[in-house]
């Protein structure tokens, strides 16, 4: 019998012991513990051919994988994909890319359901934020049209990387981006195609008079209260003015800590979700309803009618240990007016309600 080049055959089966040696050793190395051909693998059959296998493996890098249950390509439902640890024992990367009808419980509702702040660590061309579980991108759908109750119809697309990294990765968002192009192709959305980001985008504050060409420009002009330290204000404006969901921030410049920040929810989504945000949080009294513009201890909402469709705006302001206000709530109250006013005026928007000046208890105060 001939040989196989390389391998000297011994006697007694010797060959087939080593062999056994060196696949336990390697084994106990790790490089059985993950064939390295994985990760390309199911980037090229899963999700659509949307994955790169560069990075899947770096998002993955020791988890043996399995692929999860697949919808893209069916051309219907929200599509849905992702792989799981060979155990089974929890999802490693689960993604899904599906159609926001403005309904309750939708695929946005559970990202806020308290008053928190959205880490907006992606650059403008990127419509989206890093949510409690992984990344999230919104885009409006203009070839699908406005659905019978006259809501614009949104695609949302979020990767759920909960379990693989704790803050934002180029790696999870590009991999968002890729999912949301290859999912506003199969749904016919319309929605312009997003370039792939080569990085996450560090918090960047700037002067005021530097946040004049930006959405949060209106700071410029608007009599500030005086900052925590007593240092000068910065800006922080990390979205388009028309994005779903938009963002102003004033850091103390001498703690490094954003004071207030404010942010604006466009769509019918949001009521619910806002409605849960002050009666989970707030002693609402008796005649006023969540539905209401009010102010609480450490944030207050807003809300409009904008392009036919609910708008809400959110003020938070919190100390270090979040103790309390980083400002006083009536300086919170009249920045959230100034940035509801502006918003409402750059998108035609109209019944805007501001909140009184009643600061309302939270639950847990007698």
């Amino acid at each position: 019998m001939a040989g196989i080049r390389g391998v000297r055959w011994l006697p007694g089966g010797r060959v087939l012991g080593i062999v056994g040696v060196v696949l336990a050793l390697l084994a106990g190395a790790g490089w059985l513990a993950k064939p390295v051909w994985q990760p390309w693998w199911y980037a090229a059959t899963l999700c659509g051919g949307h994955l790169s296998g560069r990075e899947l493996a770096e998002l993955l890098p020791a988890e043996r994988l399995q692929g999860a249950k697949d919808t893209f390509g069916t051309g219907s439902g929200p599509l849905r994909c992702g792989v799981d640890e060979s155990d089974g024992r929890h999802f490693v990367l689960d993604v899904r890319a599906e159609m926001d009808t403005g309904e309750p419980l939708g695929p946005l509702d559970m990202e806020f359901t308290v008053p928190r702040d959205l880490r907006f660590a992606y650059p403008r061309s990127v419509p989206g934020f890093y949510g409690k579980f992984g990344p999230v991108i919104l885009q409006e759908c203009p070839k699908l049209g406005p659905d019978s109750e006259g809501r614009a119809r949104r695609l949302v697309t979020k990767v759920y990387t909960h379990g693989v990294e704790s803050d934002p990765s180029p790696e999870s968002l590009r991999t968002a981006v890729r999912i949301a192009n290859g999912a506003n192709v199969e749904t016919g959305c319309g929605a312009d195609a997003l370039p792939l980001p080569e990085r996450v985008e560090p918090v960047r504050g700037v002067s005021l008079a530097g946040a004049r060409g930006t959405m949060c420009g209106w700071l410029a002009g608007t009599r500030l209260p005086d900052s925590p330290s007593g240092e000068r204000w910065q800006v922080v404006a990390p979205t388009d003015e028309h994005a779903s969901i938009t963002h102003c921030s004033l850091i103390d410049s001498g703690s490094g800590l954003p004071a207030v920040n404010l942010t604006g929810w466009y769509g019918d989504w949001t009521d619910k979700p806002f409605e849960r945000l002050v009666s989970s949080n707030l002693q609402v009294p008796e005649g006023r309803s969540a539905r209401d513009a009010l102010l609480g201890q450490d944030f207050g909402r807003a809300a409009a009618r904008c392009a036919g469709e609910s708008a809400n705006f959110l003020a938070t302001s919190y100390t270090r240990n979040h103790t309390g206000s980083a400002l006083p709530m009536s300086d919170v109250r009249g920045l959230l007016g100034a940035f509801a006013r502006d918003q409402a005026a750059r998108r035609g928007c109209t019944d805007l309600r501001l909140p009184g000046p009643t600061v309302h208890p939270d639950w847990d105060q007698e």
